[in-house]
């Protein structure tokens, strides 16, 4: 079960600032891509800022949208596949901490494509 909200870190927070003032893409758009980007690549989850919480808080609702069910299949898998032992809320963030370091080389729309 997806947790309700999830708080971000203070350095996703201001990345995703950058990519949408870069691409438009809203946070939770940014989000989502960040997630698969680290669900993709099997990332190991260790190396994501947990201590820092003081960042944006997105509701599962917009966070989520419409696939909501889809990604908690996809997340729920995933914390199985990967015996990860952090509550899905931390999960998530660390998910999208390290997938949103992934995407630090994004100026502009196009760059979003070009994500492999």
């Amino acid at each position: 079960m997806l947790p309700n909200q999830v708080q971000l870190s203070t350095k996703a927070t201001n990345k995703m600032q950058y990519i949408k003032s870069k691409t438009g893409l809203t946070p939770n758009i940014s989000s989502r891509i960040a997630i698969m980007l680290a669900m993709k690549e099997s990332s190991n989850l260790k190396n994501a800022e947990l201590e820092d919480v003081n960042g944006q808080i997105l509701n599962k609702g917009i966070l989520f949208g419409e696939h909501m069910d889809v990604y908690d299949v996809l997340i729920n898998q995933y914390i199985y596949d990967n015996d990860i032992e952090l509550d899905i809320k931390k999960t998530i963030a660390s998910l999208i901490e390290v997938g949103v370091h992934k995407m630090g080389h994004i100026k502009s729309l196009s760059d979003v494509c070009k994500l492999k």
